[in-house]
C-alpha cells in the first residue's frame, strides 16, 4: 500500500511538473513578435514600387541623377541573371562633360510610406565600389535609408551609409530636437558610437542641431561585424534587417550570405532569435517618443563626393586633386560602383 501510495505521488508529481514547465513557456512565446509580409520588391516588377528622384542632390554632390527612361537606356539600372536580381549603377563609360552637374547615377524613392512596427530585410549580393589607382571606394557616398517628409521634423534612419574607403557599416539617425541615446545601454548592442566634435565623445544626440556635434551628425552606431563595399562584397553579400518598434527601439542586425537565419528564407522572421544586434536605438518616451519617426519612405541612391565623402576624401584618398575631378575624369574606376539586389522586403508586425 506504502509502495503504491508512493508510486501515484511521484506521478502527481510527474504530471504537475509538466503542467507548470508548459505555463512557464506560455508567456515567453507570448512575448516573441510576429512578423507578416506586406511588401516584396524583387525582380522586374522593382521599380514598380519606386520613383525616380531627378532634383539636385540635397547633400551636395558631384551626381547627376537621371530620370526612369533614360537610366535604363543607358543600362544604370536592369535586371541580371534571369531577371532575378536588380541591378542599380552608375555610368563608369564617359567622363563627365563641363556643363554637367555630375556623374550620372539614379536615386530612387518607394512609392509608400512607413510608420514603425516594421522590419525592413534587403537581402543584396554587391554594393557600390571602386577600383583603380586609389583605394577602392574612392569618391563614393552610397546609401540604403528611411525618410520622412518636412525633414527633420519626421526623422531619417541611414540603415547602411558609407564613404570613400569605409569598410565598417554606419546606421545613423537623424531628428528635431529632443530625441537622446545619452542613455542607451551599450552591452544591448555589438557596435560602438561615432565620435562627436570634440573628437573624443560619443555622438548620441540624433538631432541634426546638436550643439558639440558636427552639423547634421545625428546619432551613429558603427557596426564592426556589418561590413559595406568591397568589404561586403567579397564575402557575396549578405542580409540588412531592421527592426522598428514604436515606443521601443530601432535595431539592425546583419548577416552574412553564409549565416542568414532559416526563418529569413522561409519569410517568417523571429528578430528576438537572433541575439544581439549591432546597433540599438532607444524609442522609449523619456528618450526618442515615437512622434520623431512619421512617414518613412525607402530610398537607394550612390552619390559621389559631397558634404561628407568630399570633406574627408583628401585625407583617406590621396593621390587626386580633387573628389571631383577624380570622378569626372576617372570612368572606369566606376565599374563596381553599383547595388545588385535579391530582394527588399517589409514585414509588419502582428
Amino acid at each position: 500500500q506504502i509502495i503504491k501510495m508512493m508510486t501515484n505521488v511521484l506521478l502527481l508529481v510527474s504530471i504537475l511538473g509538466s503542467v507548470l514547465s508548459a505555463t512557464a513557456e506560455v508567456p515567453r512565446n507570448a512575448t516573441q513578435a510576429s512578423y507578416y509580409l506586406t511588401d516584396n520588391f524583387a525582380g522586374t516588377t522593382f521599380f514598380d514600387n519606386f520613383h525616380f528622384d531627378t532634383y539636385d542632390d540635397p547633400t551636395h554632390g558631384y551626381v547627376n541623377y537621371m530620370d526612369k527612361g533614360p537610366a535604363f537606356d543607358d543600362q544604370l539600372v536592369a535586371f541580371w541573371n534571369n531577371n532575378q536580381q536588380v541591378y542599380m549603377g552608375v555610368d563608369h563609360k564617359n567622363v563627365v562633360s563641363d556643363w554637367a552637374r555630375g556623374r550620372n547615377s539614379v536615386r530612387i524613392t518607394s512609392n509608400k510610406a512607413f510608420n514603425g512596427n516594421n522590419l525592413i530585410i534587403i537581402d543584396a549580393e554587391h554594393m557600390p565600389t571602386s577600383t583603380g589607382s586609389l583605394p577602392s571606394g574612392c569618391g563614393l557616398w552610397p546609401a540604403f535609408w528611411m525618410v520622412g517628409p518636412d525633414w527633420p521634423n519626421n526623422g531619417e534612419i541611414d540603415i547602411i551609409e558609407y564613404v570613400n574607403n569605409q569598410n565598417i557599416g554606419l546606421t545613423t539617425l537623424h531628428t528635431s530636437n529632443g530625441c537622446s541615446q545619452a542613455n542607451e545601454d551599450t552591452s544591448s548592442f555589438t557596435g560602438y558610437w561615432s565620435v562627436a566634435a570634440d573628437g573624443w565623445s560619443p555622438a548620441t544626440d540624433c538631432s541634426v542641431y546638436a550643439p558639440n556635434q558636427y552639423s547634421n551628425q545625428g546619432c551613429g552606431i558603427y557596426g564592426p561585424s556589418a561590413p559595406v563595399g568591397a568589404s561586403f562584397n567579397a564575402g557575396k553579400g549578405g542580409v540588412y534587417a531592421t527592426e522598428w518598434v514604436p515606443g521601443q527601439f530601432i535595431r539592425p542586425f546583419f548577416f552574412p550570405r553564409d549565416q542568414i537565419p532559416q526563418d529569413i528564407h522561409d519569410q517568417s522572421p523571429q528578430p528576438d532569435n537572433w541575439g544581439k544586434p549591432y546597433a540599438r536605438f532607444e524609442l522609449t518616451d523619456s528618450a526618442c517618443p515615437s512622434g520623431h519617426f512619421k512617414n518613412n519612405q525607402i530610398v537607394f541612391d550612390t552619390t559621389f563626393c559631397g558634404d561628407w565623402a568630399g570633406a574627408t576624401f583628401p585625407q583617406t584618398c590621396t593621390g587626386a586633386s580633387s573628389c571631383n575631378d577624380y570622378v569626372k575624369y576617372s570612368p572606369n574606376d566606376f565599374a563596381e560602383a553599383y547595388w545588385l539586389l535579391n530582394y527588399v522586403r517589409v514585414y509588419t508586425r502582428a
